[in-house]
């Protein structure tokens, strides 16, 4: 089970079916700190679905490019796609 407690973490892209607000709520009810910006305090990126860009299909969100260039420095950021975030909301809910 994930320990969100004390954990700053920063939501980039939409997470469907929830809304950001909800997710938001979940997090900080179980002891998360919601940033809006990936920082040296960043442990947990959300990486939601992003809009497709038909002319750079592989383009990342810049909270993602940031949290990929702070892990290359050696920050430990732990990315969770919105379905292994949804899975965990799931148990819990359970």
């Amino acid at each position: 089970m994930l320990d969100f407690r004390g954990k700053v973490v920063v939501i980039t892209g939409s997470l469907r079916p929830m809304r950001r607000q909800d997710v938001i709520v979940f997090l900080e009810e179980r002891g998360a700190i919601v940033q809006n910006y990936v920082s040296t305090q960043t442990d947990i990126l959300l990486a939601g679905h992003k809009q497709l860009d038909l002319f750079e299909p592989d383009k990342r969100s810049k909270k993602y490019d940031a949290a990929l260039s702070r892990i290359a420095e050696g920050q430990v950021i732990t990315i969770f796609s919105e379905e292994e975030f949804f899975n965990f909301v799931k148990k819990s809910q359970s």
